[in-house]
């Protein structure tokens, strides 16, 4: 077979279809790792996938799917400090706000139509 640890589990087990669905899906998790960390894998996917089931070590590439995911961010936007310069533009109008509260005419709320009518 491929290895002797795949043969060994197979052996003492006899799980033959348990350790195809298994490996399929271990097969499946790999082939959804990000671009860059697959690159770095040494044999193929379908033999690590086996293998991973086989020794019952199956690797979760923490370490590794966080360095791509900072390398494709960096190549995504190369220019990102230039960017913090590029902020949204504000500027304070509230003092004109202010004075027009300030000069408007405040004899329309009144209550001297209230007096008379009683």
């Amino acid at each position: 077979m491929i290895d002797k640890n795949i043969e060994s589990f197979l052996e003492k087990t006899d799980l033959n279809y348990l350790f195809c669905l298994l490996s399929k899906l271990e097969a499946q998790r790999l082939t959804q790792l990000p671009v860059f960390v697959r690159q770095k894998f040494s044999k193929k996917i379908s033999v690590l996938a086996m293998e991973h089931v086989s020794s019952n070590e199956v690797p979760d590439y923490f370490a590794e799917i966080e360095e791509a995911n900072e390398m494709m961010a960096k190549m995504a936007s190369p220019f990102a400090d230039d960017e913090a310069d590029m902020g949204e533009e504000t500027f304070d109008d509230s003092e004109k706000h202010i004075e027009e509260l300030m000069h408007d005419n405040l004899d329309r709320y009144s209550d001297d139509e209230d007096d008379e009518e009683e």
